[in-house]
């Protein structure tokens, strides 16, 4: 975790480190405040469907462990995916707000090499794991639900951002 003891907990952290970096510098960057709101609104929907889900799970009888290991595995694969969007988020932000050029410079190196597209492959595992839950338990519509709320967050939504990153990171370095 990145700070705190929960997702919602890391994401406050990381917008608190955010708005003081904006304190500090408003100098131009790869990176602007539209990035990182519609990581923010990103961020909002993975909490709003992990929230979902765990009252599900609190739902269930305590004898069905079958549903149980089912929901959790859906719960803890949507925290996996916040986790690692977080970190982007927190990347995004300091690279925007570095005083040092060349500091920017390795964070940006850093996300476009080895960062940005193993985080879309995680991303796309991880919306496969939900989705195959809904393969599963066809009989469970929450789970088809689930997998089609979890593509739309993250297949729709963060990943081409991820896409968008990577290339204009990839331009900078031309």
């Amino acid at each position: 975790m990145i700070c705190g003891t929960s997702a919602p907990a890391a994401s406050r952290c990381a917008l608190a480190i955010v708005l003081l970096l904006m304190t500090f510098s408003a100098k131009a960057a790869v990176f602007n405040e539209t990035d990182t709101s519609r990581m923010t609104d990103i961020d909002a929907a993975i909490a709003s469907l992990e929230k979902d889900v765990g009252r599900a799970i609190h739902g269930l009888p305590l004898d069905d462990a079958e549903q149980i290991e089912a929901y959790s595995y859906v719960e803890l694969n949507l925290e996996a995916a916040h986790e690692r969007l977080n970190g982007i988020f927190l990347l995004v932000a300091v690279s925007m707000y570095m005083e040092s050029s060349s500091d920017q410079l390795q964070i940006l190196s850093l996300m476009h090499g080895q960062i940005l597209l193993q985080s879309k492959t995680y991303l796309n595992e991880k919306k496969n794991a939900i989705a195959s839950m809904a393969t599963s338990h066809p009989a469970n519509e929450a789970f088809a639900t689930y997998s089609t709320r979890a593509s739309a967050i993250l297949a729709d939504r963060a990943i081409p951002l991820l896409d968008e990153l990577y290339r204009r990171i990839g331009a900078l370095r031309r």
